[in-house]
């Protein structure tokens, strides 16, 4: 058994995937690239309004003026195509691209014995297109070519003969050289075709002919020619305004995120980053990559890391593309020690710290880092690693006296016995020195403008408390106290 998925005005379909508003009005599709730029496709809504394929832009719009007419996207069309096959794998291994908006499906292997639990079957595909914005048929018969037949309407094939004897001629598209002879001959139904003599149709009509029999024999079962879906999640769209405000960019944004992460949960995924491309009418591009400190497929945890991001954004030109890429991965739980604390929601965590980013600006949230430097209190922020292993027996532990640093440093007048400190006064501290270790001399960044020295001292007052004293340009001070 085969089914085929078939998505009927598959260009119109896919321009109007990211507009649902269009959906109560009247569409039609043209395809530019033609000599003659002509209607191609069209929903019901115009067809009932007198629109018709062939006319043109301005013959259509007499005839309905409130026709919404749209370019053909050959772009838009091709990434309609891989969310067709990507969604198609989830319900078959086996499965082939067999063209525009048409998908073969090969169903050996899957367990479907009764006309029920293929009914239920093909719902959940044609529920699952929809809920990414594409209205798709599904037909399933013996062969691929009885299945695609009965795709257009939405049929299980049970009985092949049955089933193509009242079809239309039509049904076979056939060329309008053999439909006009056929009609001369009064065939006009599948039946009456195929009770004709093989042989002398095709003595007559040529191979052609013999290509029509081919396509309605339950005995002529073409091998498929299986494809791979696309392990790449994109969606993207060429702007037919300029975008020089964030809100209709948001509300793109908004579809696209909601379509990746209805595609990815189909494959029992979750998105771990995003990566947003913006097309700038100067010709020039920004780019930024949007780490997801807690895998997920939550459009809504997904969305707000966008808008928190997109709120502080200026370009120096109006936009005129958007490409989202959505990168997968499969989910991943932990199982944390006894004693670990982690973040509830790193996820909510990562949206505060972007925000208070926008804010106080990047140079001011983080986590502090020491650098390889012995000069006091020089560090920088670096943005938290959500990846980085919590485990406490992994950290290092830090062993000897602790040193409680005041800050800023306490001002002080230290008496000196030749090079060593014997009295210390200081608004909190004052006391003579009863031992001493150092002096420890600490320099650096000599080769430029921050160079920095300084002596320092390890004392022991005699009421027993130990400090740590240093001497710099600007004075004397009591830099803290050990534990």
């Amino acid at each position: 058994m085969f089914a085929v998925i078939f998505i009927p005005n598959f260009g119109l379909q896919a321009v109007m995937r990211y507009d649902p508003e269009l959906q109560a009005c009247p569409v039609a599709l043209v395809d530019a690239e033609t000599t003659k730029a002509v209607i191609v496709e069209l929903n019901a809504i115009a067809r009932d309004r007198g629109v018709a394929e062939g006319l043109t832009a301005s013959q259509a719009m007499a005839r309905c003026d409130r026709l919404t007419i749209k370019p053909r996207s050959r772009a838009q069309e091709q990434a309609v195509t891989e969310v067709l096959l990507q969604t198609a794998s989830v319900f078959s291994p086996n499965i082939e691209s067999t063209g525009w908006g048409v998908c073969t499906l090969e169903l050996k292997g899957l367990a479907l014995q009764t006309e029920e639990s293929v009914r239920a079957w093909t719902q959940k595909i044609i529920a699952s297109l929809r809920q990414l914005g594409l209205d798709a048929k599904v037909g399933v018969a013996s062969t691929p070519s009885l299945a695609l037949i009965a795709a257009h309407s939405n049929s299980i094939v049970r009985e092949p003969d049955t089933f193509v004897a009242t079809l239309p001629i039509e049904t076979l598209q056939p060329s309008l050289e053999i439909l006009e002879i056929l009609s001369r001959w009064g065939i006009r139904t599948v039946g009456a075709f195929i009770s004709l003599d093989k042989e002398q149709v095709a003595e007559r009509l040529g191979a052609a002919a013999l290509e029509l029999f081919e396509r309605v024999s339950i005995h002529s079962i073409r091998p498929l020619k299986l494809v791979s879906p696309s392990e790449e999640f994109v969606e993207q769209m060429q702007f037919e305004h300029e975008i020089e405000t964030a809100e209709p960019l948001l509300f793109v944004l908004r579809r696209f995120v909601e379509q990746l992460a209805i595609r990815i949960s189909l494959l029992h995924r979750v998105i771990a980053e995003l990566r947003l491309e913006l097309g700038l009418n100067s010709g020039a591009g920004h780019q930024h990559a949007f780490k997801v400190p807690s895998p997920t497929a939550n459009f809504t945890t997904l969305f707000r890391m966008l808008h928190t991001y997109l709120e502080t954004l200026r370009t120096d030109s109006p936009i005129v593309s958007l490409r989202l890429e959505a990168i997968a991965c499969l989910p991943v739980k932990h199982q944390f020690g006894l004693f670990e604390a982690t973040l509830r929601d790193p996820n909510q965590f990562a949206e505060t710290l972007a925000r208070l980013t926008a804010l106080c600006g990047s140079d001011r949230v983080g986590k502090p880092v020491l650098e390889a430097t012995h000069r006091p209190d020089s560090f920088h922020l670096q943005v938290p690693d959500f990846a980085a292993s919590t485990n406490r027996a992994e950290q290092h532990q830090t062993l000897g006296l602790q040193l409680r640093r005041f800050r800023p440093p306490l001002t002080a007048k230290i008496e000196f016995r030749g090079q060593q400190p014997s009295f210390i006064h200081s608004r909190t501290i004052n006391g003579a020195v009863s031992d001493v270790r150092g002096p420890f001399h600490c320099s650096g960044n000599w080769w430029d403008g921050g160079r920095w020295a300084r002596e320092e001292w390890d004392i022991q007052t005699t009421d027993g408390a130990l400090y740590r004293i240093f001497s710099a340009q600007d004075g004397c001070f009591v830099e803290g106290r050990y534990d």
